[in-house]
């Protein structure tokens, strides 16, 4: 199917089509009937992102043996599991090693870069269209959700280009049951959830256009984090986990409680309390994988510690368990 850019001028006329996407399953914010969803489960995954090198058997292998309930698959195009680099044969191949373990893939991590130029705007259109079709092929059930950050600087300065460009995912993300999720994300333009319910807002709302939320971008900012529920958790897709601590004026990322800055126990309450039934997913920095004494191993063991007894804390179930 040919598609076009939407013109300035109708970008946000043309979003009364964001009314029915509203329809869309949600399966990873039940927040508008708490009473039948009381026991849901919320999965605990892992992000290959912190597992570069590993090849996908690898990465799904080490991430069961290590009692993760689901995986976040890394997609960028550099990736073996980049979508234009799976065939069909690879992408079933996939499916069937995440059922033999017993792993959901709760999400794709894509990392778009939305605001750039029209020309890199085109291509990312492309890759969204590409990482939808892969997310479908890779789900045996519901697809998992899309999730990426939005780049640049100055939030005031684009909010408005970022409402044109997202208008333009929508028109592809809307009608195919796939959520795509933004991160707000330290240092980029969007960096806080009022501006990501703002941007979502202008979109009419929309199911299918939603949030990713990482509290570790939020530390050290005067955010604490019952002070950010209201806006986050009405839009919450999924929710990213690692550690930050203060280095001077710089923020350094760790593994979760490695630097005991981020109450787990009380992230986890607060949003199933609130409703969310979606992933709790660690995503490990490249500031940590970079590392020349970075174990993935080791990486992977302590952060399901960490987070699983969170969630037993707070009372969150998981899958089986």
């Amino acid at each position: 199917m040919d598609f076009q850019l939407i013109p300035r001028r109708n970008a946000l006329t043309v979003l009364g089509s964001a009314v029915a996407a509203a329809s869309l399953p949600g399966r990873h914010l039940v927040a508008a009937d708490l009473e039948s969803n009381t026991n849901a489960a919320c999965r605990l995954g892992f992000s290959t992102y912190g597992l570069p090198g590993y090849s996908p058997r690898q990465a799904v292998e080490a991430i069961a043996k290590a009692g993760f309930d689901g995986l976040e698959l890394t997609v960028t195009p550099e990736r073996d599991v980049a979508a234009e680099r799976m065939n069909a044969s690879q992408r079933d191949e996939f499916q069937t090693m995440l059922d033999d373990h017993g792993l959901e893939l709760c999400s794709l991590m894509a990392n778009y870069r939305p605001l750039g130029s029209i020309a890199a705007h085109r291509r990312d259109l492309e890759r969204l269209k590409r990482d939808i079709e892969l997310a479908q092929d890779l789900s045996s059930g519901k697809p998992p959700i899309i999730q990426t950050v939005l780049g640049e600087k100055n939030w005031q300065e684009v909010k408005e280009r970022a409402v044109e460009r997202f208008a333009d995912w929508l028109q592809i993300s809307k009608d195919s049951g796939v959520v795509v999720a933004v991160k707000p994300h330290r240092g980029h333009a969007m960096s806080r959830p009022d501006e990501a319910a703002w941007l979502i807002k202008q979109l009419g709302n929309p199911s299918s256009i939603q949030m990713w939320f990482d509290f570790s971008h939020f530390l050290f900012r005067e955010m604490p984090l019952k002070d950010l529920i209201s806006d986050a958790l009405p839009i919450t897709a999924g929710i990213a986990v690692k550690d930050a601590r203060q280095d001077g004026r710089a923020v350094r990322f760790e593994l979760p409680g490695e630097a005991g800055t981020i109450n787990y126990q009380e992230l986890c309450q607060r949003f199933y309390a609130g409703g969310f039934r979606g992933s709790i997913c660690v995503e490990v920095s490249s500031q940590v994988w970079k590392r020349p004494d970075y174990d993935p191993e080791k990486a992977l063991v302590s952060s399901y510690q960490v987070l699983s007894t969170a969630m037993k804390q707070a009372g969150v179930p998981r899958p089986g368990r």
